[in-house]
């Protein structure tokens, strides 16, 4: 019986993130789109829709829940926090981007459902760990203390609303080069030691991951 049962729960979850794909993708082409255009979209039937979001705002609070555990994983691989507060500060905003990036849908159709402060919920498991690079590069003298970290965080989160809504509108296309930068300039470092410190910290990932540094002006949807 144990066999049955993992197949179902493992099917179950494999239907859960096929549909909350499509509705990503559905959203994205038209933030009207119905739980029958979604169910089409991945490939299922609308019951199956429904099994596992009762309802249009129930999904989008799913395709919410996804973001905000994706942005946990996204910082909680395994590459080692460089002990330079900017550098550090860097990689966080260059792991943290491409999450933003794919779910930047839920700006133009969900800001309205689900709230300027559920927004900015989204953005909490990178919060604590953004204030703490702050205030050690506050100590240190790499960046400025004209506000308290708290207060810079919450700019640079205005910001990365504001970084996705361009990318939406087609003024920004990088992979996360710009937020990284800007982030910087706002805590104090200059712009284009700012840019080094993101060619910096693109290295340090690739070299944790052994993988290519993604090329500037990815596709998007």
């Amino acid at each position: 019986m144990a066999e049955p049962v993992r197949r179902r729960r493992s099917e179950a979850r494999a239907n859960r993130t096929r549909i909350i794909d499509a509705a990503i993708g559905a959203f994205a082409a038209d933030p009207d789109a119905s739980m029958d255009d979604v169910a089409r979209a991945a490939g299922v039937v609308r019951r199956t829709v429904y099994a596992h979001f009762p309802s249009r705002e129930a999904l989008v609070e799913g395709i919410a829940d996804e973001a905000s555990a994706e942005l946990v994983a996204s910082f909680g691989a395994d590459i080692p926090v460089p002990e330079r507060p900017d550098l550090a500060l860097a990689v966080l905003a260059l792991l943290t981007w491409p999450v933003g990036d794919r779910f930047r849908m839920l700006l133009t159709f969900a800001r309205k459902e689900l709230g300027e402060q559920r927004m900015l919920d989204l953005m909490e498991p990178a919060r604590a760990p953004a204030i703490a690079m702050v205030e050690q590069g506050q100590r240190d003298g790499t960046f400025s203390s004209y506000l308290p970290a708290g207060i810079l965080v919450a700019m640079t989160e205005a910001v990365t609303i504001t970084l996705l809504d361009q990318v939406n509108k087609g003024g920004v296309n990088d992979s996360g080069e710009s937020f990284g930068v800007t982030s910087l300039v706002l805590l104090g470092v200059p712009p284009e030691r700012a840019a080094v410190v993101v060619e910096e910290a693109w290295a340090w990932i690739r070299d944790a991951e052994g993988a290519p540094v993604p090329a500037a002006g990815p596709d998007r949807r």
